[in-house]
């Protein structure tokens, strides 16, 4: 009766409730891609790149990997096949073996129909240390990663998975079911133990570790960079992990842990307090430096510019008034000889135009070029603005060094309704 209760409950609560999420964002995210055609190229691009990427790393994985199989590692392979068939796959997984450098891990994965495990040969070594218990736990924890189809809806699931918290959050309460899953078809909640533990120390000292001070560091060892680097992790802290299986199987026997909270909310209240501090400091050097000419100069990319001259490619109009109320010189020039009235030609801004001409701009300086703003303004094709520099006392008559007026400039650009309106 209690194993067929434990059995029923081996999904981990949260999953489910995280994957409604995660489902929801990530559905209304392709629904928006999908509306334009700039989204579906996106993305067919990445289900395109992530297909090529993850199918180049399969197939190196399959030829360098050693295959676990009855003629491989037969007596392991017969208890693999065991396990799976136990949880309920219906098609055995290709188990393969890789070189790790002294790491241990495993994942699961797929590519097309294929489903698959990879070992680490650190892990996989554990089985000349009679401790085959602990390898078939890791084995298992990734045949419950496909039986629970993890792997299957990740690519569907990885618009949620770039929501800061929300993504891994779902990732870390599949790591709770696939344990829970693993110690169960296992049979071993020891061995369940000691793989986890294995992770954390290594494969040598494992054995002489106490399982009950590890799991109270869930309370010695805490803290707001504590909590943060376990929300921002895909898998909860080992002795969380452990702590959860022991309340899981053996609740009665397992002595109640609490983390204190109060450091994480000291610790979030201070980083929300210095974000809004280090904005207002961001902002006030800003508003600050947006005062100072070489701001201007670096935002226009010219030595020289002025506020005004800002202001003036900006189309501010309420900034020039209160620039020119305070004594800024109409005709004022950077280095280029450009004036206010020249940029705000440049970038076909009449308001702004219009404003400095009132006050006194002069329409027919000439800058370094040997440009006039109407010149400049038949270069944009920029009719009103010809128009209003013309209304203003722009001379259409001058000649530069190429021996061009206005209009010629118009004629050879093609513009017929410029050449109507400069026509001598």
């Amino acid at each position: 009766m209690r194993e067929e209760s434990l059995r029923n409950q081996l999904v981990f609560p949260k999953e489910n409730i995280y994957f409604a999420f995660v489902v929801l964002l990530s559905i209304l995210t392709y629904i928006y891609l999908a509306i334009s055609i700039v989204g579906i190229i996106i993305i067919l691009t990445i289900l395109f790149l992530s297909i090529v990427l993850h199918g180049i790393m399969v197939g190196g994985i399959r030829r360098n990997g050693v295959r676990i199989s009855e003629k491989q590692f037969p007596d392991l392979y017969k208890k693999a096949v065991v396990t799976a068939k136990d949880m309920g796959l219906t098609v055995m997984p290709d188990i393969y073996v890789i070189e790790s450098e002294g790491m241990l891990n495993a994942f699961a994965t797929r590519f097309f129909r294929k489903n698959m495990v990879v070992l680490y040969s650190g892990i996989f070594e554990l089985i000349e240390r009679e401790a085959e218990k602990e390898v078939l736990f890791v084995l298992a924890h990734e045949f419950a990663h496909l039986k629970r189809k993890h792997i299957i809806i990740s690519i569907l699931l990885l618009p949620a998975m770039w929501i800061p918290f929300l993504g891994n959050s779902y990732l870390r309460a599949c790591e709770y079911t696939c344990d829970r899953y693993a110690a169960y078809y296992i049979q071993s909640f020891d061995a369940a133990k000691d793989a986890l533990t294995m992770l954390a120390i290594g494969k040598e000292l494992y054995p002489k570790v106490n399982k009950q001070a590890y799991m109270e560091q869930l309370q010695t060892e805490h803290g707001f960079f504590v909590w943060l680097n376990e929300k921002l992790s895909t898998h909860p802290h080992l002795p969380k992990r452990i702590y959860a299986l022991s309340r899981f199987f053996s609740e009665d026997s397992t002595v109640e842990l609490h983390e204190p909270k109060s450091k994480v909310w000291i610790g979030l209240f201070g980083a929300m307090l210095s974000v809004v501090i280090l904005s207002a400091g961001i902002w006030g050097g800003y508003k600050a430096l947006k005062k100072m000419d070489f701001w201007t100069e670096m935002a226009l990319g010219v030595e020289g510019a002025t506020p005004l001259m800002s202001a003036a490619s900006e189309n501010d109009v309420e900034t020039i008034q209160k620039l020119l109320a305070n004594g800024a010189d109409v005709n004022e020039f950077d280095e280029e000889g450009s004036t206010a009235l020249h940029w705000a030609v440049y970038n076909g801004n009449t308001d702004a135009a219009s404003i400095l001409l009132e006050n006194g701009a002069d329409p027919n300086i000439v800058d370094i070029y040997e440009s006039t703003p109407l010149i400049s303004s038949v270069f944009n094709d920029d009719i009103e603005m010809a128009e209003l520099l013309l209304q203003n006392g722009a001379d259409p008559a001058y000649v530069d060094s190429e021996g061009y007026t206005a209009y010629k400039y118009a004629e050879e650009y093609g513009n017929v309704d410029l050449m109507e309106i400069l026509k001598p």
